[in-house]
């Protein structure tokens, strides 16, 4: 399997990512064959319950660089939130309501924010390192935090700090309106998108992923999820943005056939599924109509 080229039945070349939350994990996705690090969570490192002061933090995305030994890494902002326990033991209750999680609960937190940003784009000077803000609603989310990344850039450069200036930072698709509004984050300097599922299927559906009694309703391959994911395609290919899916549905091989037959070709995987879908997507055609209309 990790000789065999990524290349669909058909000749389409595909991209296997990992999602992971530090080096040790990166470390057994890159033995694995993954190309890089589609999703890293960077909330987890702040699991001992205490916020990691910068120079912690650059440390840590070095390290997981290291692991990765050249290939990218795709870093989530903190997306602390209700399954997240280190937001209600640092920041009260209201952490993890469903409104308050991800670039909302970044923004308001902005020195938190910064610290963060600071980190990366320190970080990202050492290997080829992104940044992708998540539950990102409106273009605003983007514009107020790409404004805070600005401001870290110019404090990076008065303190004479090496940084990447060049760092990319993208979206991750995590909410129906954004991906409605796809076009504005594109409009507004987005680099690239990362559709995450678990959360758009549960937003979408209205159905906890978590709550067994609304199980028939969390579908991540349904109708209205196609079609959500056809709009942000449609956009991204129109201005030659990058788009990887990711989450737990892209783990089962009948629904990353799924995907990609919808034009994803960048897959993000827990890194024990990561070769359960590359043999799904060795042996699936990109475009199975492609025959029939010769």
């Amino acid at each position: 399997m990790h000789s065999l080229p990524d290349e669909t039945r058909d000749g389409e070349p595909f991209e296997l990512l990992a999602n992971c939350f530090g080096p040790e994990d990166i470390d057994t996705a890159m033995q694995s064959g993954a190309k890089g690090v589609g999703l890293l969570r960077s909330g987890y490192m702040m699991l001992p319950g205490r916020i990691l002061d910068e120079q912690e933090q650059y440390f840590f995305y070095c390290s997981c660089l290291a692991a990765a030994n050249g290939c990218p890494v795709t870093v989530r902002t903190f997306d602390f939130g209700s399954d997240r326990t280190v937001a209600d033991a640092n920041q009260g209750p209201q952490s993890s309501k469903l409104g308050l999680r991800g670039i909302r609960n970044s923004l308001r937190q902005p020195q938190q924010f910064q610290t963060q940003i600071c980190a990366l784009l320190r970080a990202a000077a050492r290997g080829p390192l992104r940044v992708m803000f998540p539950m990102v609603t409106e273009v605003e989310d983007w514009d107020a935090a790409m404004s805070i990344v600005e401001h870290c850039r110019q404090s990076l450069r008065e303190r004479g700090v090496p940084f990447n200036e060049n760092t990319q930072f993208g979206v991750m698709l995590s909410i129906p309106a954004a991906c409605l509004t796809v076009e504005d984050f594109i409009a507004h300097g987005c680099d690239f998108l990362v559709i995450g599922t678990n959360d758009l299927t549960q937003y979408t559906h209205a159905a906890d992923r978590e709550l067994a009694s609304a199980e028939h309703y969390y579908r991540p391959a349904s109708p209205a999820m196609k079609k959500l994911i056809t709009m942000v395609m449609d956009a991204a290919n129109a201005h030659h943005v990058p788009v990887t899916i990711c989450g737990l549905a892209v783990g089962n091989p009948a629904n990353t056939a799924q995907y990609l037959h919808l034009g994803l070709r960048s897959f993000s995987v827990s890194p024990q599924n990561l070769l359960k879908v590359k043999r799904a997507l060795l042996d699936t055609d990109a475009h199975p109509d492609a025959g029939e209309n010769a």
